[in-house]
């Protein structure tokens, strides 16, 4: 039970503590939200607006009068980093824009010409995500993982970095501000679109364990922000032995053995010639049920046919297979 409430909490905190950095500028549907100036009042005082979008003020009245906001006159409010403004409205100069390029809250003052009192209007500025993820789900088979997920929009997107973490590995201290994600593998975006795009990702030959897994999305300007697929994925024990074949095959001058035992046990793997003599022991010792996989280096074999055979005793019995291999330098 104990176990189980760290691994609820520890699952929690990286849902809410997921961090992020956007982008400072929108591309795809950008907007223009209007605000009408008359001698005595705007219309509307108050506008939300994506970071982006085009704030523009039209008059329509009879007195020109003065729109500021710098931060520093009284009554006006700007985020850090974004550009201030001070601007005259008159029958010359009847239109004023003004991108939002900073998410924040702004608050400017609007003084109308030979009158001393000011009205004040707020902008509340949000930052759009640079990508629009729709989904992003996880499949196993076996001891593979298929990650799917799809966007309904990009802004700018360079890549995708998918990153992992075995659950398993980590000691009952877990300390979530240096979690070990790994990079396991990179997919390019789309740059700046408005389509839908799908994608997918199999990370295969996964050992029996528990993993979560991320997306780092990252633009062509190094920001990024995490998209945390929020259930676990678990790959269980096999239900009975299996002997894969060795890949790359043929190989030079590494190659790879995965096995799946269904219950802990005693494994030997050795390597035998052409002509049936065993050149080398690649494994002899006991291992616990699930998917295994080891390394067979040829480096001090010369080129030819080789086998690998492996026995594995368990409180089942005895299972012994044998496969063929090839060394090519």
């Amino acid at each position: 039970m104990g176990s189980s409430k760290r691994k609820l909490k520890f699952i929690i905190y990286l849902i809410l503590s997921v961090s992020f950095i956007v982008l400072s500028g929108r591309d795809v549907n950008s907007a223009i939200v209007n605000i009408t100036v008359s001698d005595f009042i705007f219309s509307p005082a108050s506008v939300n607006v994506m970071v982006g979008d085009t704030v523009r003020w039209t008059w329509a009245g009879a007195r020109a009068h003065t729109t500021t906001c710098d931060g520093l006159s009284p009554g006006t409010l700007l985020p850090p980093g974004a550009s201030p403004w001070d601007a005259t409205l008159d029958g010359g100069s009847p239109i004023f824009n003004y991108v939002v390029g900073v998410e924040g809250n702004y608050s400017y003052i609007c003084l109308f010409h030979y009158l001393s009192n000011n009205m004040v209007g707020t902008i509340t500025a949000e930052a759009p995500l640079p990508v629009e993820l729709t989904d992003f789900v996880a499949t196993t088979i076996k001891n593979e993982v298929i990650l799917d997920w799809a966007t309904g929009g990009e802004i700018n997107n360079e890549r995708f970095e998918i990153q992992r973490i075995s659950i398993s590995s980590i000691s009952k201290d877990l300390n979530p501000e240096e979690l070990p994600f790994q990079t396991i593998g990179i997919l390019h975006g789309n740059g700046t679109s408005s389509s839908v795009h799908n994608y997918k990702y199999i990370d295969r030959n996964l050992r029996t364990g528990i993993y979560l897994y991320r997306l780092k999305q990252v633009d062509y300007n190094s920001n990024f922000i995490y998209h945390l697929l929020h259930s676990e994925v678990v790959i269980g024990v096999p239900n009975k032995f299996h002997l894969s074949q060795n890949y790359p095959n043929p190989f030079n001058p590494v190659t790879h053995v995965n096995f799946e035992l269904p219950e802990d046990g005693f494994v030997n793997i050795s390597m035998f010639d052409i002509s049936g003599k065993m050149v080398s022991t690649i494994l002899n010792s006991g291992i616990t049920g699930g998917y295994q996989s080891v390394e067979i280096n040829g480096s001090d074999f010369s080129s030819g046919v080789y086998y690998y055979r492996i026995d594995f005793r368990s409180a089942s019995g005895i299972v012994s297979e044998t496969k063929k291999m090839m060394l090519i330098k």
